[in-house]
């Protein structure tokens, strides 16, 4: 069994109850420090939900009741002051190799209150994701129909303020009869926060391969090249580096043990230099701490761990050490991709 694994990060401050707001919130049942946490899913109970990782001394609290279903996917704002997470029955393959997700829920979760919204329910979903466009605006994908249903694919899009509140939907169908299908969504943002410097990503289909070009403002060149899958992409909030993942995750490679799945990378805009972090087993999901440390994952299974990387220092430092014996869940553990 693989078990999800999205690390994120925020500097927690007291919590203040009692913001009236349109969206009804509740408070969660947990009470953390002011210290600086990375926040992850794992399944360590029944269900996957969300803990927290301090960074002072690297206690691992849960963060929601147990009152909440597992926890598939959590996405905070570049601001890190709110998430969306999404919650489920179950996610997973069933029947003949069909994707299904029983009963999505998608919630706000505001950290400077400590409190929780229920902002939309589903019907059982072919896809659910979230994506964070900026700090004032979040989006939530949901695929319905599709094979399992003999219906066309239903694409909707909900797109959120930061406060919670609906902002616009959209919709489009696509007849998978006539090879239609809805695009994936990447979580791959190409833009510098100052809006001056970018990254294209391309596609070469002749010879199987994707290149990765930087654009200061006034010249594209070359950075990487690879034939895997280009997965995610993260620039500091300073705009002075940006961290890229690859991974390899067709079903023959992730199920056999110790084999290289994933690597990540760092580009230094100042130095116009490329470094490689780290690479081995595991997707390396990872989110930016501040303007020169990132945390990421890294395994799979009962191996898979929590690590920091200062991108100025190029040092490394493993947070978790999973050692539950005879199969036990710990920290973390590793299903999918996204971060």
């Amino acid at each position: 069994m693989r078990i999800k694994t999205f690390i994120l990060f925020i500097v927690l401050s007291t919590f203040i109850f009692g913001c009236d707001r349109k969206v009804k919130k509740i408070p969660i049942a947990h009470s953390l420090s002011s210290d600086e946490y990375v926040y992850f899913i794992s399944q360590r109970d029944s269900l996957p939900s969300i803990y927290g990782i301090s960074l002072n001394d690297y206690k691992i609290e849960k963060i929601l009741p147990d009152t909440f279903a597992g926890v598939w996917e959590i996405k905070f704002s570049p601001l890190g002051n709110v998430a969306l997470f999404k919650t489920a029955d179950f996610e997973g393959t069933v029947g003949a190799g069909f994707f299904s997700i029983k009963n999505p829920r998608i919630y706000l979760f505001d950290i400077t209150t400590g409190e929780v919204a229920l902002l939309k329910t589903f019907d059982d979903s072919w896809s659910v994701k979230i994506r964070w466009l900026n700090a004032d605006t979040v989006e939530v994908y949901r695929i319905s129909g599709g094979y399992q249903t003999g219906e066309n694919f239903k694409l909707e899009i909900y797109g959120f303020d930061s406060a919670g509140d609906l902002l616009y939907k959209r919709e489009k169908e696509y007849d998978w009869r006539k090879g239609e299908f809805p695009e994936e969504v990447l979580d791959l943002k190409l833009n510098a926060p100052d809006g001056k410097k970018s990254v294209e990503i391309k596609n070469d289909s002749l010879l199987g391969v994707k290149r990765i070009y930087f654009w200061d403002g006034f010249k594209r060149f070359e950075i990487f090249e690879t034939k895997w899958k280009i997965e995610q992409l993260e620039w500091s909030p300073d705009g002075m580096y940006f961290v890229f993942r690859v991974v390899n995750i067709t079903p023959e490679v992730v199920e056999r043990k110790n084999v290289k799945t994933g690597e990540i990378y760092f580009f230094d805009v100042e130095k116009r230099n490329l470094y490689k972090i780290s690479s081995g087993s595991g997707f390396f999901n990872f989110r930016f701490i501040d303007d020169t440390r990132i945390v990421f994952d890294k395994g799979f299974e009962n191996d898979a761990e929590i690590y920091m990387y200062d991108l100025f220092e190029k040092k490394m430092k493993q947070l978790t050490n999973d050692d539950y014996p005879d199969g036990v869940f710990g920290i973390p553990k590793v299903l999918g991709f996204s971060a």
